[in-house]
């Protein structure tokens, strides 16, 4: 006899499904029991539902595969979810979410350890469901999947009642056609009245700029976009989540713009003349003062969503396409160099006047970080190497300074801005990515938010290198007292367990750098270790400043730069 928990799981394999995070209790019960009996869905235990459904996105941002699975019992396991089902959401990351749930003929009457999780995430899913009948296993699971993964991608929850989960299933058939009720396929058709118009705009422009979204990366786009940009010749920049859309190396890539990024590129946007935006959202960690933004510009905007269409800024061009489909389309067309001489040597001279810094003469994250490239770069096949950030000061100078080999070798998280983003989620890239060396950029804030999953990181083995930027400070919180709240560094000094102990706790190697020397010596033979090790890197300046940076109410052209 098959019951609801058999069927739930017989469908997530149906739908390729291998892995699952989660932590069990009460309302979820049924199902761990029957997880136990599945060889080919492997169960992986956190220590926090809230690092289950972080770890879900890891294999969504980290690979091509589309979906993964996090799974909690009711109220507060489901409501620990919430925040990271926001953060997927904000990222557009596609998850499927399963809670338990009380049973079905108790709902609504304040049970123990109900909640209306329904509710409570409606404005961070694409869709939810609550199962009320185990006939409709089949295609709820289905649908679920096709809708997180069509269109543009987002987590769905569905919600599994108990007794739902305990009853018999009448008959069971593999296979069972999808219900395509919630199917609605994207118009990926552009029209040819669009391209005229998006031609003419371009053979007008003198100085356009392509901006670039990390949905590029989603829609498998990279190098539809890529060529298109070697063959114009036209500058681009990128958003956060989108860096290495195109590659690096790339002499028209003057890489991120907005809040934290090169001041070459803000200045490009700013005195732009058309500005081609694929699949970004126009968030104000770019745009900042959205009534300076692009107005001596034309504005042309392909998305995918039409939601998004004047949202943030007023466009005179709105494509509604998939990324790779108006690429594709784009491609067909005659493309030439554009004739853009002056507005390259325009840029170049913004580059000259005020060059990134890349070192400092005292040992400092920046530093750090160029010691992590060195290590990379001795190994020859940067493709060997991923890297995952928590937010702030050192996720900036990451961002700024890591070389990676490709959209899915980078992780970070950007709308929501979760702190402690980054353990959980390398555990699951790493299991989705064996043969690759993860590596973890985190502050001593964040890794203590999450320290207990280093658990999770040692059960398995895992090749992960977690790098604590240790400065004793909030990074980015002081940053901002200093700057704007006259030093006044309140609740942002921070006292740190010894990472001696914590590792030998945890059976996990730790090693401490307080020089370049040190930690290079270090990086050298940990980055051919397959085995799972805390690098703490100390003595750095406690308050060094991430520049350039956009201050509140600035537009571009007024990025504050390092002296």
């Amino acid at each position: 006899m098959k019951i609801g928990s058999d069927i739930l799981l017989e469908m997530l394999h149906e739908n390729w499904v291998t892995r699952i995070f989660g932590y069990p209790w009460w309302a979820i019960m049924p199902l761990y029991d029957k997880i136990e009996l599945f060889d080919w869905i492997e169960h992986i235990l956190v220590r926090n539902e809230q690092w289950a459904a972080f770890a879900a996105q890891g294999v969504s941002r980290s690979s091509k595969k589309s979906l993964w699975v996090a799974i909690a019992t009711s109220w507060p396991g489901a409501t620990n979810l919430i925040t990271w089902i926001m953060d997927a959401y904000m990222d557009s990351i596609p998850t499927l979410f399963i809670t338990g749930q009380v049973a079905y003929s108790l709902m609504w009457k304040d049970v123990f350890q109900e909640v209306d999780i329904i509710g409570a995430t409606m404005s961070c899913v694409k869709h939810s469901f609550v199962i009320t009948d185990v006939q409709d296993i089949p295609n709820i699971v289905n649908e679920a999947i096709n809708i997180a993964t069509t269109w543009r991608p987002w987590p769905v929850l569905i919600d599994f009642p108990k007794d739902i989960s305990l009853m018999e299933y009448k008959s069971w058939e593999k296979n069972i056609p999808l219900n395509l009720h919630y199917n609605r396929q994207p118009i990926l058709e552009v029209t040819r009245t669009d391209i005229n118009h998006f031609l003419k705009m371009l053979d007008w422009s003198q100085k356009p700029i392509l901006l670039l979204g990390q949905w590029i990366k989603s829609a498998e786009a990279s190098s539809n976009i890529t060529q298109i940009v070697e063959t114009l010749w036209i500058p681009c920049v990128t958003t956060l989540l989108a860096k290495w859309v195109i590659s690096e190396k790339s002499k028209n890539y003057l890489w991120m713009l907005g809040m934290h990024w090169f001041y070459h590129a803000n200045l490009a946007m700013h005195n732009a003349d058309l500005i081609i935006n694929i699949w970004s959202h126009f968030d104000d960690r770019i745009v900042w003062n959205y009534t300076d933004f692009a107005k001596n510009a034309r504005v042309i905007h392909i998305d995918i969503d039409t939601s998004e269409k004047n949202k943030v800024v007023q466009t005179d061009l709105f494509i509604h396409a998939d990324a790779k489909e108006f690429c594709k389309k784009w491609q067909k067309i005659q493309l030439h160099r554009l004739d853009i001489e002056n507005w390259r040597k325009e840029i170049d001279t913004y580059k000259e006047t005020h060059p990134y810094i890349h070192k400092t003469y005292h040992f400092s994250t920046k530093n750090a970080l160029n010691c992590i490239n060195s290590a990379t770069e001795k190994d020859k096949d940067i493709e060997n190497y991923m890297f995952v950030t928590d937010v702030w000061q050192h996720q900036m100078w990451a961002a700024q300074i890591l070389k990676v080999a490709s959209p899915e070798a980078w992780m970070s998280s950007w709308w929501s801005g979760t702190m402690w983003f980054a353990l959980p989620t390398a555990i699951w890239a790493a299991f989705e990515n064996p043969e690759k060396m993860i590596i973890i950029i985190v502050g001593d804030w964040g890794i203590q938010m999450n320290i207990q999953e280093l658990q999770v990181l040692k059960d398995h083995d895992l090749n992960i290198k977690v790098v604590i930027m240790n400065n004793n400070f909030l990074w980015m919180v002081r940053q901002w007292q200093e700057l704007f709240f006259d030093k006044n560094y309140a609740s942002t000094p921070i006292t740190s367990p010894d990472y001696i102990k914590l590792a030998d706790a945890y059976w996990i190697t730790w090693l401490a750098a307080e020089s370049e020397k040190e930690l290079d010596e270090i990086l050298i033979k940990q980055f051919v270790s397959p085995w799972p090790a805390i690098i703490e890197v100390r003595n750095i300046a406690d308050e060094d400043n991430i520049f350039p940076m956009v201050a509140p109410g600035k537009t571009l052209w007024d990025t504050m730069w390092e002296e």
